[in-house]
């Protein structure tokens, strides 16, 4: 579960890393972005001077774009989306999906382990 947003903190990236760890040895994935974590993989982020190249590399959507390829589900907080004016249609890249926290619900009693950013 990741919460914070994708220029606040190195939560994302550490999220990234963990992902890609276990994408490697074969572990199912499932990354539930909630409260400002929504805005991760928001589509066409850049910084205020227009680059797309941060201190740590590619843009935080570009890296969570490469765990959907790999295998791993994103899903986002429809209820958090609603709440900050977003359209999911238009803001997210293809593989993103929306859900509840009911989803939430399930992934956590379906999990072998929880990991919350």
């Amino acid at each position: 579960m990741l919460t914070g947003g994708p220029f606040d903190s190195q939560r994302w990236r550490t999220a990234y890393e963990l992902g890609r760890a276990a994408l490697s040895d074969d572990h199912d994935v499932t990354f539930f972005h909630y409260l400002d974590g929504i805005y991760v993989p928001i589509d066409g982020q850049e910084f205020p001077d227009g680059s797309t190249e941060g201190l740590y590399g590619d843009m935080p959507t570009e890296k969570f774009q490469e765990l959907i390829e790999a295998g791993a589900e994103v899903i986002c907080c429809g209820l958090c989306i609603d709440a900050r004016g977003i359209d999911p249609d238009t803001a997210y890249p293809e593989g993103i999906e929306v859900g509840l926290l009911s989803d939430l619900a399930d992934l956590l009693g379906e999990a072998d382990r929880v990991i919350s950013l």
